[in-house]
C-alpha cells in the first residue's frame, strides 16, 4: 500500500477574457482495487463538495468586486446577487470541462454535476468560471 494522497485544486485562466479554471485531482496510482473503489467514491462523493466551496467563494468575490453582495449564505440568497448582477449587465457562467468527454474515461458524476474522469492513474473534475 502506498501512502495516502490528498486532492489538489489548481486555477488557470480559462480561454476567454475574464475566465478561470478549477482543476481538483488525485493520485491513485499503486493503490489496489478496493482503495481505488474507495478513493473514487470519496472523490465523487466528498471532494468535489470542496471544489464547490471554492467556486463558490470565487464567485462571492466578484459578485462583492461588482457591488452585489447577497444578503446571506444560502443558495437562494446567490442565484438572487446573480439576478441582481444580470440588470447590471454583468454575467457568470460555469462550465463543466469534462462534460463533452465520451468513454471509459468517465467515472462518474457528482451530486453537483461535476463530471469525474479517470486518465493516467488520476481523478479529475473541471470547472470553467466565466466572467463578463
Amino acid at each position: 500500500m502506498t501512502k495516502k494522497e490528498s486532492v489538489k485544486i489548481e486555477t488557470m485562466p480559462g480561454e476567454e477574457d475574464g475566465s478561470t479554471i478549477f482543476i481538483m485531482s488525485l493520485n491513485i496510482k499503486g493503490l489496489d482495487t478496493y482503495q481505488r473503489a474507495k478513493a473514487t467514491k470519496r472523490f465523487i462523493d466528498n471532494d468535489t463538495k470542496v471544489l464547490e466551496t471554492v467556486i463558490e467563494t470565487h464567485l462571492r468575490e466578484f459578485l462583492r468586486r461588482n457591488g452585489v453582495i447577497p444578503h446571506d449564505g444560502s443558495l437562494d440568497a446567490l442565484n438572487q446577487a446573480f439576478a441582481k448582477l444580470e440588470v447590471l449587465g454583468r454575467k457568470i457562467e460555469i462550465v463543466d470541462r469534462y462534460y463533452e468527454i465520451e468513454g471509459e474515461r468517465i467515472v462518474g458524476l457528482s451530486s453537483n454535476n461535476m463530471t469525474v474522469i479517470l486518465e493516467h492513474d488520476i481523478l479529475s473534475c473541471a470547472m470553467e468560471v466565466i466572467t463578463r
